[in-house]
């Protein structure tokens, strides 16, 4: 449920429990509030989504869907990582389900916030598929097309990422069903229809089906040139998805006007090491697996005006010169952002260093 939703209901229900100590009613309303602007803010609201769970708790009980709400809000704000946050989640979750299922019809949507959040805090995928088709069950009750697409697609999406294709087929069916929904429904510049695009391509590009995962990205790119008020890290996502694209099917060229895009958007940063768009791994010189030999190469080379790596020195290395061979021929194929001064691309320094392990 959203917080200002729960606002809404706190307001209502306040009156149905004047029992209860008053000093914790002022701090609840103090520290929702502290909660809401830290989400307005964009700031970090664990602390405060945690503090107004427990003290909302004493207020309301261990039955009332007021607490259940609180503990979606405060499971929500934990990020998923690292792993005792993630079963942490899961948990208040489960709590929230526990009480609204106890409160509700079984095709309530009510419990559809707790149950996504079981859904992808599970690390069972057999649970997890149970979740999310519940989930799509509630969905059709409601006779709502629109929310049923949208919970098949946050499957896809959990069943995909989150268990490495343990459930592709199941997955991908979502996926497919949403798509089609979206692609007649929607415009194209709607929120959907980019998420189910980005879904595409990666299944696409997991199948080695290259150009239908271009495709895509381009169409999302088109979008934001059209429509410049989307999320940045969406629009850099797929320009760097398409530099990665076109390269590996050997079209260099048009990799250049992405990384030339994805450089407008993002400034040079002297002092930090650049990150490539591209990379290609060098290969392990036989000589040196052979006995079981481990290197390293550093190198400074030019980033030129497309991106392109150029006048490669090598600047100290490691294992010998089978391995500043491989490292050279690994460096030629890497693509980055250029550099952008006055509104133009320039050639720049940058250097990066390589090792070579080999596992024992």
């Amino acid at each position: 449920m959203k917080a200002s939703s729960l606002l809404l209901c706190l307001a209502i229900t306040y009156s149905g429990y004047s029992h209860a100590d008053e000093s914790i009613h002022s701090q609840f309303k103090i520290v929702y509030q502290q909660y809401l602007n830290a989400q307005q803010q964009g700031k970090g609201a664990e602390d405060k989504a945690e503090q107004a769970y427990l003290l909302g708790k004493q207020i309301y009980g261990d039955k009332s869907d007021n607490t259940a709400n609180l503990a979606i809000n405060y499971a929500n704000e934990l990020h998923q990582y690292p792993a005792e946050n993630k079963q942490k989640r899961f948990t208040l979750f489960e709590q929230a389900y526990t009480i609204l299922a106890a409160n509700h019809p079984t095709s309530s949507i009510e419990l559809i916030d707790a149950l996504l959040g079981m859904a992808t805090n599970t690390d069972s995928v057999n649970r997890a598929d149970a979740l999310y088709k519940q989930v799509i069950e509630i969905a059709a009750v409601q006779k709502v097309p629109k929310l049923v697409a949208d919970m098949k697609l946050a499957a896809a999406q959990g069943l995909a990422y989150g268990f490495q294709g343990k459930k592709y087929n199941q997955a991908k069916r979502y996926l497919l069903e949403a798509d089609e929904f979206y692609s007649q429904n929607l415009p194209e510049n709607s929120v959907e229809r980019i998420k189910a695009d980005f879904l595409v391509a990666a299944f696409a590009e997991g199948k080695r089906q290259y150009s239908k995962a271009i495709e895509r990205l381009n169409r999302v790119v088109s979008v934001f040139d059209d429509a410049l008020s989307f999320d940045h890290e969406t629009e850099l996502s797929a320009h760097s998805k398409l530099v990665h694209l076109y390269e590996k099917t050997g079209k260099s060229d048009e990799a250049t006007k992405h990384c030339l895009a994805i450089a407008k958007m993002v400034p040079w940063q002297e002092n930090q090491q650049q990150t490539p768009l591209y990379r290609q791994e060098p290969n392990y010189p036989d000589s040196k697996a052979r006995f079981r030999q481990d290197g390293s190469v550093q190198m400074e080379f030019d980033v030129n005006t497309a991106g392109f790596v150029k006048n490669i020195t090598i600047i100290k290395s490691e294992g010998g010169e089978a391995f500043e061979q491989e490292a050279i021929k690994a460096m030629e194929k890497w693509r980055y952002a250029p550099k952008f001064e006055d509104g133009k691309a320039v050639v720049a320094k940058a250097q990066v260093q390589l090792d070579f392990k080999i596992g024992r």
